[in-house]
This record gives C-alpha cells, structure tokens and sequence, in this order.
C-alpha cells in the first residue's frame, strides 16, 4: 500500500476472495479491462482520492492501511519503484529556483545527461506564454554555448507547475537581454520530459563521436553484414545511428522490388530505440521517400511490443514509442502491434508478398547490421505468415488511423486524450525553442509531423485556454 501497489493488492484481494476480475469492477464501477490492466501493472492509480474509493470498496482494514501515500512516488527523483501507470499532465520534482542541473537518467543506449538548469518565478503570465525579465544572471546563462535551459515557475492551485524552454535564443534578431517567453505547451511532463531525454542523450553521444563518426558515414557502404564501426570506440548511439542509417539505404537502393504496398517488420520495442525515427534526420528522410507513391496505397508495419517491455518502460518513454508510432501513421503506412514475444527476434524485413523480401535489422544486432535479399519461396511465405498474424490479431487493430492510435495509447498505459491535447499545444508552438538540437545529424521534423498528426486524429473539446488559469 505504502508503494501504491494497488494491482498487487487487487490480485491479493481475488485470490482470498474468489473473486472475479468482473465482480472487482462492479464494486468499483469500472470495466473489467480495467481491472485487467491495473493488475497487469498497465494502469495505477495515482490520483490520492481514487485510491482511498478503491482501498474503501475493496475493504481494506484502516489498520492495515498506515499512512496513506501523500505524493506520487513514480516521478523522477522520487524512491518510489517506476509505474506504467496512466500518463497525464502530471509535474516533475519541482527544480529548486536558482542555477542546478535536470538530470536526465540513462537508457539502455543512451546514457546519463545533467542539463544545467536556470530556474527563476515568472514574472508574468501573458496569452499562453509565461516571461521572464532580464536579468544579469538571466542574460549570461542564455550566452552558454552547451545546451542548457531557462525554467519558469508558476503556482497554480497551490501546486507548482514549470515551464521549460532551451536558454538560447532563438530568432534572427533575438539576443540574450531579451524577455524570455516560455510558451505554456513546454511545462515540464512525460511529452516534454521524453522530448528532453532523448534528444539530449542523442546529442551528447553523436557530439562526442563528431569525428570519428563523419568518417566512418563518409565510408558507409550498405553491403550485406557490414559492421557498424564497434572497433572504433563509438556509443551506442552512434551505432544506433549508423545501423540505421545502413538498413535505411540498403531498402532504399532495392525499393524498385518492392512494389507499391510493401509491408514492413520493425524491431523497436521501446521508445529509446523508435525515438530514432522521430530525431534522426535521416530516418525521416527514409520515410518520404518510402511513402506510398499512389494515392490510396495503403502500406503497413507491423510491431513487437510485448506487455514486459511496457510495463518495464517508464511513462516518457512510451510517449516516444507512441509518438513514432503515429509518424508512421502519419505517411499512409497502418500499423500493427503484436504482444506475442515469440516475434521479438523476427528480423527487421519489408516485404513485397510473393515477390521479394529486403531484410535489414540493425536493432538489438550486436554491432553488426544484417542485409540480406531473397525471393526464396519459403523465406518469402515465413515472412508473410508474420505480418498476416500480426496484421489479424493486432493489439491496436481498427479501421481508421485515429482509433488505431487511442487503441496504441490504452496498449501503453497512455491517456489518449491527454496526449490528443498536449500534441496540439506543442505543435500550436512548435518545438524548436525546446528542443534545438546542437548535431547536424538530428532534426525535429519527424517529431513536428507526428504532434501534428496526433492532434488531428485524436480529436479535443476546443478549450478557450490551453495554459494554466491565473
């Protein structure tokens, strides 16, 4: 109770009581799929009155319930173990105002990044932008030619809520004595925290390997098994970035085979390995090119996102794989996704049925990309086998890209309306004041599409105000 295991705790509750996961549900008024999810770690409550109706209806003896949690143990920073639960427009642990550092923890590629952080109240709260006025350590801060950010301060109900914007300045004629403008789509929560985390760690690894990495993409050549420069000391992300970038210009160069409506097999299980498509600049490169040549082409590409890998993925992290997720929407290509880990290891292919296959998996590859063509009949059918069991017994299946995308968002733990209306604030005001990458190799044009794309599909109740009331 202490940890807000409140799944662990139905599940104990069901198996002394002989209780259905329905009679859960109709104690709580709820569905059972709720039930489900909640037990399945997909869902938990975090909200303080909701847990003491649920603790309420299952009969949770006060002495057994000690103190009742009085803080969101699941956010950066706290000791609490990482949830799954529902995202939402949540806070992070508030910065202390003053100079400090955000610390962006490591992924399985991506390692640890402390951003410097200049945390000040806001002056005032104009439009749907919150400012800041200059001041001498104000000024100086947004001269630092790392990356760094300036942070905005608001109390809203009682409740500190921040804003989160890159220090330097941006525009032609902008310098650094001018009034900082935060716009109220860049409060700090799991779709600006993600945003942060990945380009930032994106960054400081293609930054550090600047050289050596020129040169090994000046002499990549896309042949079957190249391998991805592990001799040369490189990151991850580096490799992450040649792998790519090898797979991508290898289908490239057999596209002419592939006909019109190809379907696609990826690898990507989280959203530090599909954050790629929305910030390497190449990848969306690889996608306008790909997309489907006629009008009415439909193209699909199918995912392996078993339950483990959501439920062991923090929240900002699934946004990303969300996000990624609906750029591939975005360009006409229907998506799949599978809970089936027996698919996990599938080679990354596209797939011209009966025709011919290009495999090309750089992900989870060990430093060495796999390129291969076949039109082997017995290649050709394994492969269609996948992509036909996975395109009928879709995680997300629906008929239009919308609903596909609430059906992704429910798959991972997301609030789909949440996400709906925080896509379109951060289109409304773009993305380059908060995420400026520094890499030539990294764009925002990927992310743009899909916020875009997202706040189309996933329709909002107009508001006459997205930013905090005052």
């Amino acid at each position: 109770m202490a940890a807000w295991e409140l799944g662990t705790v139905v599940k104990l509750f069901r198996k002394h009581t002989g209780l259905s996961q329905a009679g859960v549900a109709r104690m709580v008024s709820i569905d059972q799929a709720e039930v489900s999810r909640l037990e399945r770690g997909l869902k938990q409550i975090r909200d303080r009155r909701q847990f003491v109706q649920w603790t309420d209806a299952l009969g949770v003896p006060e002495e057994l319930l000690g103190l009742l949690p009085t803080a969101d143990p699941h956010t950066p920073g706290s000791t609490g173990r990482q949830g799954t639960g529902d995202t939402g427009a949540r806070g992070y642990a508030a910065l202390p105002e003053g100079p400090g550092q955000l610390l962006l923890p490591a992924g399985r590629s991506v390692s640890t990044t402390a951003l410097p952080v200049l945390t000040l109240p806001a002056a005032s709260f104009l439009g749907d932008s919150l400012r800041l006025d200059s001041r001498p350590e104000l000024d100086a801060w947004r001269t630092m030619p790392m990356r760094a950010l300036v942070v905005a301060n608001r109390t809203v109900d009682g409740a500190v809520r921040q804003f989160v914007t890159d220090a330097r300045p941006s525009g032609v004629r902008a310098t650094a004595s001018d009034p900082v403008d935060i716009p109220a789509a860049y409060e700090l929560d799991d779709l600006t925290y993600g945003i942060l985390w990945a380009v930032s760690g994106f960054e400081v690894a293609l930054l550090g390997d600047d050289e050596v990495l020129y040169n090994s993409l000046a002499s990549l050549t896309a042949s079957p098994g190249s391998l991805l420069a592990s001799d040369h000391g490189l990151t991850e992300v580096s490799r992450m970035l040649i792998g790519s970038e090898t797979a991508a210009r290898y289908i490239l160069g057999h596209r002419d085979h592939l006909g019109d409506a190809p379907v696609f097999w990826t690898r990507e299980q989280r959203g530090e390995e599909a954050a790629t498509w929305l910030f390497f600049r190449h990848k969306y490169q690889y996608l306008e090119r790909m997309a489907p040549r006629r009008p009415g082409c439909t193209r699909g590409r199918g995912f392996c996102v078993p339950e483990s890998a959501v439920a062991s993925s923090p929240a900002y992290e699934r946004v990303l794989l969300f996000l990624a997720i609906a750029l591939m929407e975005s360009f006409g290509i229907r998506t799949w996704v599978t809970d089936d880990g027996g698919f996990a290891h599938t080679d990354g292919f596209a797939l011209s049925p009966g025709r011919r296959a290009v495999i090309a998996t750089w992900v989870r590859t060990e430093g060495a990309s796999h390129l291969a063509v076949t039109a082997r009949p017995g290649a050709l059918r394994t492969f269609a086998d996948v992509t036909g069991h996975v395109s009928h017994h879709s995680a997300t299946a629906a008929e239009q890209a919308g609903q596909r995308l609430a059906a992704t968002a429910e798959y991972l733990g997301l609030d789909a309306s949440w996400l709906g209306r925080r896509c379109a604030q951060l289109s409304a005001a773009g993305t380059e004041r908060l995420a400026r990458p520094r890499s030539r190799l990294l764009g925002l044009e990927g992310l743009e599409a899909a916020c875009r794309f997202v706040a189309e599909q996933l329709v909002i109740i107009p508001r006459t105000r997205t930013a905090p009331t005052r």
